[in-house]
């Protein structure tokens, strides 16, 4: 045999009692096993990007209506009609990116918690509101499937422990997250 020669095919082992049909159905098993898995990730790669493509859109028609409400400037419009069309394009954002699962927590009445808000000042509770209700929104939340992306920031309701007047102090433990 000549060392330049190319490899023949593998030859069987004597001392494997393998069946050599054996071997190639479950190479062919393997192999199909191979081909769904990739076909499955090329499918959920579409699916991702068609998402993506779908936000973009979204935030694209946004940029575009925040374009025209900065060319017209609030000094040529009436200011409360400057006004309203801002909030709707607020709410058509807000709509879109909800419909895409995004969640948006962070208000005021809320109960406070500590895996969703970071509370910034706790006041004294005031009449009609309950420990640990939230007085202030300073930044809302946002959830994605489930996974907090940035916790609120609030000002929450506390009830008050002693003689010190209970505003303005810092935040009780375990009622932040950053």
């Amino acid at each position: 045999m000549n060392p330049m020669d190319p490899p023949g095919p593998p030859r069987p082992d004597p001392d494997d009692p393998q069946d050599p049909t054996e071997s190639a159905a479950s190479y062919g098993a393997a192999a199909l096993a191979a081909y769904e898995g990739s076909r499955a990730l090329a499918a959920r790669d579409a699916a991702h990007r068609a998402h993506t493509e779908r936000l973009l859109l979204v935030c694209a028609d946004t940029l575009d209506a925040c374009g025209r409400l900065l060319a017209e400037g609030p000094d040529g419009a009436d200011p409360a009609a400057y006004h309203r069309s801002l909030e709707l394009v607020v709410r058509q954002l807000e709509s879109a990116v909800t419909d895409e699962g995004l969640e948006v927590f962070g208000r005021a009445g809320e109960r406070a918690d500590p895996a969703t808000h970071h509370v910034v000042e706790v006041r004294a509770v005031p009449s009609g509101a309950v420990d640990d209700e939230v007085l202030e929104v300073v930044r809302r939340g946002y959830r994605y499937r489930g996974q907090v992306l940035r916790a609120a920031r609030v000002v929450v309701a506390a009830a008050e422990e002693g003689a010190d007047g209970g505003t303005g102090r810092a935040p009780r433990e375990g009622t932040t997250h950053g």
